[in-house]
């Protein structure tokens, strides 16, 4: 059903009340909890139980994930071979911690090793020809993506041209047609059996190194030089990553995304990694006990897209030190990178603005396609500020070599991966998720391509998605114990916010009696005198009950005057 409120419309269907009972019971929660996680999807008990669960040793098999046998098959191959690999990553905080966990996975299994990450200033998005042709005149036959290239089918057969077998191991959408790689690792194959399919590509490669381990540790390794935090320690170490990446790359924060999150936020503090160690200095948060807030806003942006031009990544080279005060310096130049990075950021939006203006009709169009001379590090901040901004599907276009590269965000209910497939064949590389995704193409086909934009969304125009309602709980009900057990859910974030709670026909007496009883509003708008529906949050910080009333549900026909008040 849609509720109407004074702000917004609500979505709500109350669940089954046998699914929310057998959820009760198997998870020991209340009917309010059980109804929670039956409005967000969870399926069965046993569903419940495992969204609940934080151990990291309750994750799925490894063994689930697609081309998981060819994966094993062909790295033993290259163990026994002596062959060298080179780990391809993405230049943000989930595609670094991605490849230092798949570089220093191998490496335990005595793997010769490489890591390469493009710099999107000079090479664009994904796999190149240039890369490759570096990397096979090094010695390079295995090339082991992370969070990276299932779209990249060109750069991948020219690969195997030159003698270079390639693993793909990423999270994004699924393009028409597959790279021709030796194997492709991502939970949203169709044919996948892995049960979560949202993880992030460091998520994918935590999970990959599992499977590696679970059938190679035994025959092979040890790495030549280990690390301190190799062997017994080093799961721990990666989880911590893990949950970095997770957390920066915005994925959806349930069942196996929260596990990571949850297992590896309680570990980066325990760290022996230098560089997790001057990055926590660097944000004065050394010994200190974390939380997902404090990853998301202080530790992942410490990964912003900073390069030295030169085909090094400073926040790859600062995980990867075993020397502190190498670390040290190195967290000091990611954070000298930030400042820089805000500056230009700044001056990009309002160079953006500029080019908005001279084009009058740019924001009457149903999709915003912008060209700006915009630095590539901060397109993905311009676009989506943009695209917050202007609720319409939004691509922003600069140069690279000559050519264009993009950045697109698009709003809820418009899927640009979708936009991106009906028009393959113009692009040198593209990718990414419904809501941000990413281009390089020829300067030659951006006509034709806001052309084809253009009649895509006139054809499939952003759908407006009301927010969810998940249980109805009444004033009388928010309690203390409530409160505590609805906590947790954290961390919360994508897909997983706040449980919103609908209080039905309740007045301002109704609210009233729950403030005498302790609840603590922290809202201005409040029930009136006549009955009405209220959508609230509830929390609780082990001593106060705090509930902030979201929206008021307009009443239908005469007599809803009275039904709210601001105070």
């Amino acid at each position: 059903m849609i509720l109407k409120g004074l702000k917004y419309e609500w979505s709500y269907d109350p669940p089954d009340p046998d699914l929310v009972e057998g959820i009760r019971k198997a998870a020991g929660a209340s009917d309010v909890l059980a109804s929670v996680l039956a409005s967000r999807g969870v399926s069965s008990p046993s569903e419940a139980a495992r969204f609940l669960r934080t151990d990291p040793d309750s994750l799925p098999d490894p063994h689930l994930l697609p081309d998981a046998d060819e994966v094993v098959r062909r790295v033993r191959a290259a163990l026994e071979g002596g062959e060298k690999i080179a780990v391809h990553g993405h230049d943000d905080a989930d595609g670094v911690t991605a490849t230092v966990i798949m570089a220093e996975a191998l490496l335990q299994l005595g793997a010769s090793v490489i890591c390469y990450i493009p710099d999107r200033r000079s090479e664009g998005h994904g796999m190149n020809r240039a890369e490759l042709d570096r990397l096979a005149a090094s010695g390079v036959t295995l090339v082991v993506t992370v969070d990276s290239c299932v779209s990249d089918r060109d750069a991948i057969g020219y690969g195997n041209v030159l003698g270079i077998d390639t693993i793909v191991t990423d999270h994004h959408e699924i393009p028409p047609e597959l790279p021709p790689a030796v194997a492709i690792v991502n939970p949203k194959l169709p044919e996948s059996r892995f049960p979560y399919r949202y993880m992030a590509g460091v998520g994918v490669a935590l999970r990959v190194t599992d499977l590696l381990f679970d059938e190679l540790g035994g025959e092979f390794g040890p790495a030549a030089e280990p690390k301190p935090w190799y062997g017994g320690t080093w799961r721990d170490e990666a989880l911590g990553l893990a949950a970095i990446g997770s957390i920066a790359d915005k994925v959806p924060l349930t069942f196996d995304n929260r596990t990571i999150v949850v297992a590896g936020t309680a570990r980066i503090p325990l760290t022996e990694r230098p560089g997790l160690l001057a990055l926590l200095e660097e944000a004065r948060l050394s010994g200190q006990s974390l939380d997902a807030d404090d990853v998301r806003s202080s530790l992942g942006p410490a990964f912003g897209r900073v390069s030295d031009g030169k085909g090094g990544n400073y926040a790859l080279d600062l995980l990867l030190t075993s020397d502190l005060d190498d670390a040290r310096e190195r967290a000091q130049q990611l954070a000298q990178g930030r400042t820089r990075w805000r500056d230009a950021a700044s001056k990009a939006w309002k160079d953006t603005q500029a080019a908005i203006k001279a084009d009058p009709l740019a924001k009457e169009r149903p999709v915003l396609i912008i060209e700006s001379t915009v630095p590539v590090e901060v397109m993905g901040y311009v676009t989506s500020r943009l695209a917050d901004e202007t609720g319409l599907p939004t691509v922003l276009l600069s140069d690279l070599n000559g050519d264009a590269m993009a950045e697109a965000r698009g709003p809820t209910g418009f899927n640009l991966v979708d936009a991106f497939h009906s028009m393959s064949e113009l692009f040198l590389g593209y990718g990414g998720h419904p809501r941000a995704a990413g281009f390089t193409m020829k300067r030659t086909n951006v006509a034709e391509f806001r052309e084809r934009m253009l009649e895509f969304v006139d054809e499939n125009p952003p759908t407006p998605q009301p927010r969810s309602v998940d249980a109805e709980l009444q004033f009388d009900g928010a309690t203390p114990e409530i409160a505590r057990e609805l906590g947790l859910l954290e961390p919360f974030g994508q897909r997983n916010p706040p449980a919103a709670l609908v209080a039905r026909g309740v007045t301002l007496d109704d609210y009233e009696a729950a403030r005498a009883s302790g609840v603590v509003f922290t809202s201005t708008e409040r029930p009136g005198r006549e009955p009405a529906d209220a959508v609230y949050r509830l929390r609780n910080d082990g001593e106060t009950t705090f509930a902030n009333i979201l929206d008021v549900i307009v009443p239908e026909g005469p007599g809803g005057q009275d039904v709210a008040v601001s105070e």
